[in-house]
């Protein structure tokens, strides 16, 4: 047998670039380690190229590349410009306001470039998975200049959830000619969520066999579930995770709070925690926020380690999620509150992707709407506050549309495909 049809039986190595990737406690970093992990397991090779600093010594198929800009745009450091930061300033100014990683992306492609160049024998497939905008720009670069097939994990459109209202006309603009290129580029295109799919069949009919929808989801080895509630006077109820570009709980704070003037019961035996970063961008109203925290039944806590989220959810007597700003987007925090199978309160539009998981999930739920009359909140919310807190487990449905190791299998299937 020739080196050739050795090479053409043999699986492609899959090139994961990933801007998130565990220890980053950023949760769409666990989207790409789960496809990493369960590749790996069906035996591919895979190469992981990350901008999250390592806590130790990297695996050797993970290799760390860091986004020396990204603490002077978050503003974790103040320091002189260089040339590059320069030149990415003027593009995030001009033409992609509040992105980042571009010029990240230059030194990725570089790694990618050098990993195809170094494994002649080897044929290669990329895997990029948005946000940040860097990613895009590295997938982009290495399929043009090495012509290797590109899975492009969009995830959500571009400009989804990088801030609130309205972006500019120029924004826009530039938005729609790199996520059109992105797509005539790309062999495959994944969304994160139907709701996204259908936007983009809409916007680029000529590119729907190219199109592929891998939920978010949840590890069957590392699935959270629900643990013995602690003693304890108050029941609490837990949102775990960043609060930012819209998501603002708002309407559930005030509506508690008026239900505990009122008198009522099962207001005035909870305690609400919101654990994680509070940016200012989510337009929480300070005043309701103090008033509650000198009242004590409300906690806003700094974001911890995974593993003490996971616990505080697992001990939660119920969980909040806060989806106000967009019906096609699906925090990974959701599939995680379905696995402890504890009742579940969401904020989200009518006719959300949201609720639509949550309808056929099996465990017990509320939604409140973000254009809910004042008497509605009053009513779900206590509704909400009334339900067992005993967990339920999740349907079938949800746990075979939604687990890591079946995900992995669509992503091997479109690997297949593409080659």
């Amino acid at each position: 047998m020739t080196v050739g049809s050795n090479m053409q039986k043999a699986k492609p190595h899959v090139i994961l670039i990933a801007y998130h990737f565990p220890p980053a406690q950023e949760i769409g970093g666990f989207r790409p380690f789960r496809f990493y992990k369960y590749l790996k397991q069906m035996g591919y090779v895979c190469h992981v190229i990350t901008a999250t600093e390592p806590e130790e010594e990297c695996p050797a198929d993970v290799v760390y590349v860091p986004d020396h800009l990204r603490p002077i745009w978050e503003g974790w450091t103040k320091q002189r410009l260089s040339f590059k930061a320069w030149v990415e300033l003027l593009i995030r100014k001009l033409m992609f306001p509040g992105h980042i990683g571009i010029m990240w992306s230059v030194e990725v492609a570089a790694h990618c470039r050098a990993l195809v160049h170094d494994h002649p024998q080897h044929r290669f497939v990329l895997f990029s998975t948005y946000p940040p905008l860097g990613v895009l720009f590295g997938g982009l670069i290495v399929r043009l200049r090495e012509r290797i097939p590109w899975i492009a994990d969009f995830r959500d459109p571009i400009g989804v959830g990088v801030g609130v209202g309205p972006l500019p006309r120029h924004a826009r603009f530039w938005n729609h000619c790199l996520e059109s290129f992105v797509f005539r580029t790309a062999r495959a295109v994944v969304a994160n969520a139907e709701g996204a799919a259908m936007v983009w069949r809409n916007r680029y009919p000529d590119a729907q066999g190219k199109l592929h929808v891998i939920c978010n989801g949840f590890d069957p080895d590392d699935a959270p579930t629900a643990r013995e509630l602690p003693p304890r006077k108050q029941k609490v109820i837990v949102h775990a995770g960043a609060l930012y570009h819209g998501r603002n709980p708002d309407l559930f704070i005030e509506s508690l709070s008026r239900l505990r003037k009122r008198g009522v019961t099962e207001a005035s035996s909870v305690r609400i925690l919101l654990l994680g970063a509070v940016d200012a961008k989510a337009g929480l109203d300070a005043a309701l926020y103090d008033e509650a925290e000198r009242d004590g039944w409300l906690e806003l806590r700094p974001a911890v380690p995974k593993r003490e989220s996971q616990r505080l959810m697992e001990e939660a007597d119920g969980l909040l999620l806060v989806q106000p700003q967009s019906n096609i987007q699906i925090p990974g925090k959701l599939f995680e509150y379905i696995c402890i199978g504890r009742p579940i309160l969401a904020l989200v539009p009518q006719r959300s992707a949201v609720e639509q998981i949550l309808e056929k999930a099996g465990v017990p739920y509320m939604c409140i709407y973000a254009d809910d009359e004042m008497e509605a909140v009053d009513r779900k919310l206590l509704a909400f506050l009334r339900l067992p807190t005993a967990p339920t487990p999740c349907s079938l449905w949800f746990r075979n549309n939604f687990n890591a190791e079946y995900q992995a299998e669509q992503l091997a299937t479109i690997i297949r495909a593409i080659q």
